[in-house]
């Protein structure tokens, strides 16, 4: 592939999926792996009957790497919150993240339940439903609602925090102002997990950084990290503090 329109590729990347499930019904059901639901095969399979003879190379959590010809690939996680899906809570998603040399450089957060979609283009700001959007000003933990991904080793001193089992839509929420923070404090996520929420964050005007300051965009599948996301520099200093243990 010479060009990329990226968006119009992952709205049918998402309408694929979304077809895929329309008349699901084994939404319990367990898949291959102990941590996978046969929706997320599902879903897995719609999505690379689209993505695969483009060119461009894909990570997927169901399914793993795949090289393309170009220095083109698309992290996607079919559904991010398969967990909420499978007990049918409306919080679950699409994501994906086209990476161009190992830069970020497009991104989708497609909710399936809600039909909300976050879009991200290179210098171009973030985007709900169209719309642009930008965090919040909160440069204050003590005054912060947080997104948490698993249980933090220590007390998070933040105002409240929530726990929705979506991180892409979690950090999709600091982009649009809906939270003032995200942070997987036990770093647990694979780069499908935040790779579109982390840059539609930084599109929006957040700011982001890892629990141990690695660095987030990676291609492979087994590493875990703790990505963190803040809606000023302040907040995101307190915020990736609060779980460092001194050594």
């Amino acid at each position: 592939m010479v060009s990329t329109n990226w968006l119009e590729l992952f709205v049918n990347v998402c309408d694929a999926v979304d077809d895929a499930l329309s008349n699901f019904k084994d939404w319990s059901e367990r898949g291959e792996r102990p941590d996978q639901y046969l929706l997320d095969q599902v879903a897995d399979q719609a999505a690379l009957a689209v993505l695969r003879g483009r060119g461009t190379g894909i990570l997927s959590e169901e399914s793993g790497l795949f090289s393309g010809s170009s220095g083109k690939i698309v992290i996607i996680d079919p559904v991010d919150g398969s967990t909420n899906a499978a007990r049918r809570i409306g919080h679950y998603c699409v994501s994906l993240c086209a990476v161009d040399n190992s830069e970020p450089v497009a991104a989708m957060v497609y909710n399936l339940a809600t039909g909300e979609c976050f879009t991200a283009e290179k210098d171009r700001g973030s985007k709900l439903d169209g719309k642009a959007i930008y965090p919040t000003s909160c440069n204050d933990l003590g005054e912060a609602i947080i997104g948490i991904s698993g249980n933090p080793a220590l007390p998070i001193a933040s105002k409240q925090y929530r726990a929705f089992g979506a991180a892409a839509l979690d950090l999709c929420s600091v982009a649009c102002g809906r939270l003032d923070g995200f942070i997987d404090p036990i770093s647990g996520s694979g780069v499908w997990d935040y790779a579109a929420g982390i840059f539609i964050c930084q599109e929006a005007g957040a700011f982001a950084d890892e629990m141990s300051g690695n660095e987030l965009i990676h291609f492979e599948h087994a590493r875990r990290l703790g990505p963190i996301a803040a809606a000023t520099s302040e907040l995101l200093e307190e915020l990736s503090g609060t779980q460092r243990l001194d050594s």
